[in-house]
């Protein structure tokens, strides 16, 4: 690894440099700080615990904890800056210990939204049982944050009723929504509900969503595209579901369905996470006390699978999603109230790992928490526990570590399609290709998982499809040519009928990151070929989902717009460029497209394609074919710091981050150029877990020395398996097209 410091910013390549040097610790529990009792950490359905990576801030963990009168304290927010080994106070959120409230806690972009209310193991009428909403809002000037006013969300005026076990959701249109069960006089619990449109500073109440004769407990859940509330009560009864879809009036919930028959111990005893839109990934007790394991497919719940069979009334769950990869963490009883471990297992490919005991040692250890998600990137995920000699004695509250899976990747190719040429997926999970024996004006439609194909549309004017892009709403852009012109063509319907809506005549796209999506606004960037002198490049943007365009920027001094990337966490686009050392480099807006700074001149920035990672650096390799530089892959973050990982055998047209946790990039192989070591005809592809140990997976050799062979993954499909394009490879169709379905793997 060679670490390289451009001028304007000498420590942060320091800092860098410590971060992916980063190597994990013994997987031991640390202390976090003192707790009065064993609920330090209620209620199980609430989110105590988030991972925030601010722009330029590091990695910080935030935990809200009720500590119950120790060191002086309630309910406050604490964070660690080393992943875990030492912590200290943030700041108090409803500092009176007498009044047991909890907080739920949800990242949004470097700031924490929550909710904090009253919890306790008896729910008597208070005019104190209020619950209220909070912003901690991240200032870049000290790297920390600050709390905002709170809004008292739910007022009890009196001792014959009160609120409890509030939870927050924010929907896709940025509206955020807070629930909470309601005591009325009668001893029933009402599920109430309060939606903010302005950001949190009101909230107006909605329809309650549930009246139950006992005490109440559930999970409210955005799940990409819907919100789901999921409820029970204490004592037996089956558990329900209501669902409400982001894009119905504000008031439309569907009516509530039963979920399954067995209940959820006192309506709480759960730990719920979205992997994606319309599901949940579901770990719950039941009323027996026996956990279970359940999915929510948007419709409905499929069959139970059981975690632990042998439950008490201390058993509760936590869950972790990292990427695919759902980590579970218990903690099974070996003396009741006396001894219980803190044990996790893995949820992968629909198969569930045995238990890893994590900590054994003789404690009572009580509720639990997890952070909701964490990237790929993680090597260990955290779980939080309430550590006490007794459930009613003080304790402390500690972390400890489950241990990812093995640390080298590994890719299997399950499909192999040598008929068709791959264009893109879309959200919906459709996928796109053309057939290599027929035109390539007429497009092919798979919704099976690229398995097999169907005719779905032609372009009016016969144009040949070269690339295709798929954006959030599933409209789709494609770069056509016809007679030797060039436009840019948009499909409303899935494909089946298209038009052109931007001539852009001798320019064209390079790959399917020439075109990008930030804050609705779509971006079109040129390539050309017809010069090598400086020839201007626009960026088109279009703020009516691709049906006008305008030029937003003419980029001058180059002469290949590569590709783009989008940092939608920093509202920030990036730009690459080409070809000779002169006109390379790698640009970021975060104004819309509107003014550029150049981040890396030259070869170190001569990308065609990147990732954005979770800290808002780029991961990409290097277009560099002749020497003296040679392409590397390379981080580089937006202060210009460059760190050189690893070499790679020639230039490289992809970089991807897949769900699984394993990082692809692919080389290739072009007709001239000096880069490539003696004997190279091939591209390969190449795939790591932590960046920095990169192994060599798979090989294809070139079928025609006149042409560039290359071996890409652009896509994911929902089932996880990655989508390997491939051109002029040997043993693949005409012109070497085809591609093939990856599943990333794990190996020791």
């Amino acid at each position: 690894m060679r670490l390289a410091l451009l001028p304007r910013a000498p420590l942060g390549g320091v800092l860098l440099l410590g971060f992916l040097l980063f190597t994990a610790r013994v997987f031991a529990s640390q202390p976090v700080a003192p707790i009065g009792d064993s609920l330090g950490l209620t209620v199980p359905a609430q989110r105590h615990v988030v991972r925030m990576a601010p722009p330029g801030g590091g990695v910080a963990w935030l935990v809200a904890l009720q500590q119950r009168g120790q060191q002086g304290k309630g309910l406050g927010l604490w964070r660690s800056n080393d992943e875990g080994q030492t912590w200290s106070v943030v700041g108090p959120l409803q500092n009176d210990w007498t009044h047991h409230d909890t907080a739920d806690l949800l990242s949004v972009g470097s700031d924490v939204a929550l909710v904090y209310s009253y919890e306790g193991s008896t729910f008597t009428g208070s005019p104190r049982h209020d619950v209220y909403f909070q912003w901690w809002r991240y200032q870049a000037a000290t790297q920390s944050w600050t709390p905002t006013a709170a809004v008292r969300v739910f007022d009890s005026p009196d001792s014959t009723t009160g609120y409890s076990r509030a939870e927050l959701a924010r929907d896709s249109q940025g509206r955020l929504w807070v629930h909470a069960f309601r005591l009325e006089p009668d001893g029933s619990n009402t599920a109430v509900l309060a939606v903010s449109t302005d950001g949190g500073s009101t909230f107006q109440p909605q329809q309650s969503l549930a009246n139950l004769p006992r005490r109440g407990g559930g999970r409210l859940l955005h799940l990409g595209d819907r919100l789901l509330f999921f409820y029970g009560q204490q004592g037996t009864g089956p558990a329900w579901f209501r669902v409400r879809k982001d894009s119905a009036p504000l008031g439309a919930w569907e009516p509530q369905q039963q979920a399954f028959a067995e209940g959820i111990y006192h309506g709480f005893s759960l730990s719920a996470v979205s992997p994606g839109p319309g599901r949940m990934h579901l770990v719950y007790k039941s009323s027996a006390e026996q956990l279970f394991y359940r999915a929510f497919n948007g419709t409905g719940f499929g069959p139970p699978t059981p975690l632990v069979s042998s439950g008490n009334w201390t058993l509760q769950p936590a869950t972790t999603l990292v990427g695919e990869e759902l980590v579970i963490f218990t903690n099974p009883a070996v003396t009741l109230n006396t001894h219980h471990t803190l044990s996790a297992q893995v949820l992968s490919g629909g198969s569930i790992s045995p238990p890893l005991v994590l900590e054994g040692s003789t404690r009572f250890r009580g509720y639990l928490a997890a952070p909701e998600h964490l990237p790929t990137s993680v090597t260990r995920v955290p779980c939080l526990s309430a550590e006490t000699p007794d459930p009613n004695a003080a304790g402390v509250a500690t972390v400890a570590f489950f241990p990812r899976g093995g640390s080298r990747p590994g890719l299997e190719v399950v499909h192999t399609n040598t008929t068709h040429r791959f264009l893109t997926l879309a959200p919906s999970g459709s996928a796109y290709a053309l057939r290599l024996d027929d035109s390539p004006s007429r497009l092919y439609v798979s919704t099976d998982g690229a398995r097999t194909w169907s005719f779905k549309g032609r372009h009016p004017q016969g144009a040949e499809f070269r690339f295709m892009a798929a954006m959030s709403d599933g409209t789709l852009l494609a770069s056509t040519a016809r007679q030797g012109r060039n436009a840019i063509s948009r499909s409303g319907d899935g494909g089946a009928t298209w038009s052109d809506v931007l001539s852009i005549g001798d320019y064209r796209l390079l790959t399917p990151r020439s075109f990008a999506e930030l804050d609705g606004t779509l971006y079109v960037l040129e390539y050309q070929a017809f010069t090598t002198a400086d020839t201007p490049i626009r960026l088109y943007a279009s703020t009516d989902r691709g049906q006008t365009w305008q030029v937003r920027h003419t980029f001058s001094g180059h002469r290949h717009g590569h590709g783009m990337a989008v940092d939608p966490v920093r509202h920030a686009l990036w730009a690459f460029f080409g070809d000779t050392l002169r006109q390379s480099g790698t640009f970021r807006s975060t104004d819309g497209g509107l003014t550029w700074k150049s981040i890396a001149p030259g070869a170190l920035g001569r990308v065609v394609d990147a990732t954005v990672m979770e800290d808002g650096s780029l991961l990409y390799a290097q277009d560099n074919v002749y020497l003296p530089p040679r392409p590397y892959i390379v981080q580089l973050q937006p202060d210009g710091t460059y760190v050189e990982l690893a070499l790679l055998p020639g230039p490289s047209y992809s970089t991807f981050a897949a769900s699984a946790g394993a990082y692809v990039v692919g080389s290739a192989r072009e007709p001239g150029g000096d880069v490539y070591p003696e004997g190279e005809e091939s591209a390969h592809v190449w795939a790591s877990f932590n960046t920095l140990d990169w192994e060599k997976l798979l090989s294809y050799r070139r079928m025609s020395t006149e042409a560039t062979v290359r071996a890409d993954v652009y896509y994911e499909l929902p089932s996880g398996l990655l989508i390997l394009q491939l051109q002029n490879a040997q043993g693949f169709g005409p012109g070497g097209h085809g591609y093939q379905l990856l599943r990333v793997t794990r190996r020791p």
